[in-house]
């Protein structure tokens, strides 16, 4: 297509090609993992080289064709001691698309737009690495007319390649010894370069600074525009190729000291002493584990409490969350804030248990509406009754806690004012069924209980009746 351009890409081409490649960034990334090379899988957007100038635009935006004779030169096996001395690196690890980046800026090699001015000018740079030409694929330019239903289910008539014709003329070119990086056709419809590493059935697996999905037709379903440059490296490439095998990449937290995670009512939280650790898999295949650290101190971790509240007893979580560009992990801790020690009641129609330990595993009875108890003692929502007779932990979240402690008048027992019959009955029913009850629990809540003892000696009893009954009289 370059034509009269002779070996220099000008003017109007070269601003398409910068303009179209700086979009690639807004590329969808493929789920898909392969285990390969780190070289195999380069970004563009990479931080570690993306903002490598390129005349006036740099690698992030404009760098898929860099990108992809980046990797070239790592597939081919070219970058030896002489294309080292020239990019100035001293070992093959120092090498990316940001080191070729700089060498093509060291030979002026980049257009104000940031297209590379010279096919020649990466024999310069990497002497292993020869330019062959720039040309189409004569299978993309045969077409066949098909007619397919569209999403509204109206039939639509477009033009297809041959997937078989161009893997196949891919393959030829491959095992001719050439190395290829060729034009896909993007969701924008421009210039977008990407690096061939090989050919499996129908299926063109690539090299992609946009994506690290290798499976070009899963990325680029409608194919490859056409064209495309074909290179000889140091080694020949690979002619039976055999695709990367998929795996699940991952990030994990594993708690290696959890913290403290029951809180006595009103107690602050504490994070101090929990101990947090990263490890997964990464987008080559590789396990990698981060070293352990407070999670108060952790970089790549957040968490949150999710509006733990020390004055209100029940459950909160710890959740922690961590982001990789390829997985998110998270974890979560149950956090308990006790209930609060003291006097509770069991409302109307109310029923809960009282468990052997506060653990809640054995039911040793079962409390019914009108019951009270005082407990000294809270773990989670289980409150301690125990005296001289009995041991027991009753769910106290299912009760109402008791914090008014006004004095009542004796003989007025419910509170209300008035000495009377009501008071009476009140005194009947506790009498009646203070004896199947176990020390602890009591149908009278304190305050009733000291506004029954009507001759304060301590107990409630049929004198406590008696008297009180002769006050309404």
């Amino acid at each position: 297509m370059h034509g009269t351009l002779g070996r220099k890409l000008i003017g109007a081409a070269a601003a398409v090609l910068t303009a179209v490649c700086a979009m690639t960034a807004a590329l969808p990334a493929s789920q898909a993992a392969y285990k390969q090379e780190e070289y195999l899988t380069w970004s563009q957007m990479d931080e570690r080289w993306g903002e490598t100038p390129m005349g006036a635009t740099t690698i992030r935006r404009s760098g898929c064709l860099v990108t992809s004779l980046a990797i070239m030169v790592m597939d081919s096996g070219s970058l030896d001691e002489a294309a080292m001395k020239k990019l100035n690196i001293e070992k093959p690890e120092d090498f990316n698309p940001g080191v070729l980046a700089a060498g093509y800026t060291d030979v002026d090699g980049f257009s104000e737009g940031g297209a590379i001015k010279s096919w020649l000018d990466i024999q310069k740079l990497v002497p292993s690495v020869k330019w062959g030409y720039d040309t189409t694929l004569k299978s993309v330019e045969d077409k066949t007319e098909v007619t397919e239903k569209n999403e509204d289910g109206e039939e639509v008539t477009k033009e297809i390649v041959d997937k078989s014709k161009v893997a196949a003329e891919v393959q030829s070119l491959i095992e001719n010894g050439w190395y290829l990086i060729a034009r896909v056709n993007t969701a924008y419809g421009g210039w977008h370069w990407v690096y061939i590493r090989g050919v499996k059935g129908d299926d063109i697996y690539m090299s992609d600074p946009a994506s690290t999905n290798p499976l070009l037709y899963e990325v680029y379903p409608d194919g490859l525009q056409g064209e495309y440059w074909a290179l000889r490296g140091k080694n020949s490439p690979e002619i039976e190729y055999i695709p990367p095998e998929r795996f699940e990449p991952f990030v994990t937290i594993e708690v290696v000291t959890p913290p403290k995670t029951l809180y006595s009512y009103g107690e602050e939280l504490d994070l101090s002493d929990c101990v947090v650790k990263r490890r997964g898999k990464d987008l080559t295949g590789e396990d990698w584990e981060d070293e352990p650290v407070l999670l108060t101190e952790a970089e790549d971790i957040t968490y949150s409490t999710y509006f733990f509240d020390p004055q209100y007893a029940g459950d909160y979580e710890l959740r922690m969350s961590t982001y990789t560009d390829y997985a998110y992990g998270s974890s979560t801790i149950k956090l308990t804030v006790s209930q609060p020690v003291g006097e509770y009641f069991l409302g109307s129609k109310g029923r809960t248990e009282v468990y052997d330990t506060e653990l809640g595993d054995t039911p040793i009875m079962t409390i019914g509406e009108g019951c009270a108890l005082t407990v000294t003692e809270c773990i989670g929502r289980f409150g301690h009754i125990k005296s001289d007779t009995f041991d027991g932990w009753a769910d106290v979240s299912k009760m109402t806690r008791l914090i008014s402690s006004s004095q009542r008048e004796k003989g007025d027992i419910d509170g209300d004012g008035y000495i009377d019959k009501y008071d009476l009955a009140q005194l009947n029913i506790y009498l009646k069924n203070k004896q199947p009850l176990p020390d602890g629990i009591s149908l009278l809540t304190a305050a009733e209980t000291e506004a029954a003892d009507m001759n304060s000696d301590g107990t409630v009893d049929e004198a406590d009746f008696i008297a009180l009954l002769a006050a309404i009289q």
